[in-house]
């Protein structure tokens, strides 16, 4: 009886083998580590376990009479919480990130592994009058703790340091994702191309050696003629969209984008040889916004082997305004997916 009651214990606290598990087990998260959150970014780490980094932030809790938050929710900038045997804890006290001194806030995005180091691409987001304003990217450094959670080290500054978000290359910002292999980090970035209507961003990639992360001098970008160059101006597109997330899997690098983001409707993801080359293979789902939400920012997942031998896939849901959040606990969270790898 005890052994069966151990067995239970353990499968009961396994992470979710399907994508349905998935979207359940974040439905029923909120309390004042994390309430709902976008990006959605997930990596193993060496320490085992698997950290899960989102942008914005709601923390509190639900009103089962009303579905929506009780008074006092709110929302912070970040989160990374870490993954042990499918219970989600915070890692840091309430937002992972601090803001910047002059106010500026941090989106958490790509994550990538160093040494003893995890680092994390930080888009710098400034609020507007009527929206807000992309203020290029740095890396925060943490060190892991021994129980999972993490100390934070500082903020390192990239290329994309102090880069208004802009219409051309020389702008682009480098914070969507990084890829650790074969002695370098990858990293890649988008910038704007309002002159094309049918798809109005463009994305790029950089790399760096491992051991000069650090160093925004040591970066390259891949020019057209396939040179890694010092002069991020040169870089030339990956793709003619938004990348949102990339990861190298069984050899194959994998792509996942959502051309025009939260207006649009298909989540596309791709297989191809390099970053830069040709696809191999594309998946497509369906992922339309609603009359109070959109959807945007497609992640992959492969930390998480599904039981359908499928690659696990989320897409990030946001309400229209903060009043749609707020009247609906589930609505700021996002949504699994499985899907045939390319």
């Amino acid at each position: 009886m005890i052994l069966n009651g151990l067995l239970s214990l353990v499968l009961l606290l396994a992470p979710p083998a399907t994508a349905n598990g998935f979207t359940g087990l974040f439905e029923a998260k909120n309390d004042w580590t994390w309430s709902g959150g976008d990006q959605v970014t997930s990596l193993r780490a060496s320490n085992g376990l698997t950290y899960w980094s989102f942008g914005d932030t709601v923390i509190g809790e639900e009103d089962p009479s009303t579905g929506g938050y009780r008074p006092g929710w709110r929302m912070i900038a970040n989160t990374i919480l870490v993954d042990r045997n499918g219970s989600f804890g915070a890692t840091t006290w309430e937002a992972a990130v601090p803001d910047a001194s002059d106010g500026d806030r941090y989106w958490t995005q790509g994550m990538f592994q160093v040494g003893s180091s995890l680092y994390v691409l930080c888009q710098r987001v400034r609020n507007t009058s009527d929206f807000f304003q992309l203020r290029g990217v740095e890396l925060a450094e943490f060190a892991f703790n021994a129980d999972g959670s993490l100390a934070f080290q500082g903020m390192r500054d990239t290329p994309s340091t102090g880069l208004i978000d802009g219409n051309s290359a020389a702008t682009a910002q480098y914070g969507a994702d990084g890829v650790v292999t074969a002695g370098y980090v990858y990293v890649f970035g988008y910038a704007n191309a309002p002159g094309d209507q049918y798809a109005p961003h463009r994305s790029y990639v950089a790399r760096v050696p491992t051991g000069s992360v650090e160093t925004p001098s040591a970066w390259r970008f891949r020019d057209a003629a396939g040179a890694w160059v010092t002069d991020r101006a040169q870089a030339a597109p990956i793709l003619s969209a938004q990348i949102s997330s990339v990861r190298l899997i069984d050899g194959r690098w994998v792509l996942a984008y959502k051309p025009w983001n939260g207006w649009g409707d298909t989540v596309h993801i791709e297989s191809r040889p390099t970053p830069w080359g040709a696809p191999t293979g594309t998946t497509t789902i369906s992922s339309p916004a609603g009359a109070n939400y959109q959807t945007y920012s497609p992640q992959l997942h492969p930390e998480y082997p599904l039981s359908s031998g499928k690659l696990l896939v989320s897409i990030a849901w946001n309400g229209k305004t903060l009043n749609d959040i707020a009247a609906d606990a589930d609505l700021y969270k996002p949504r699994f997916s499985e899907v045939v790898t390319p």
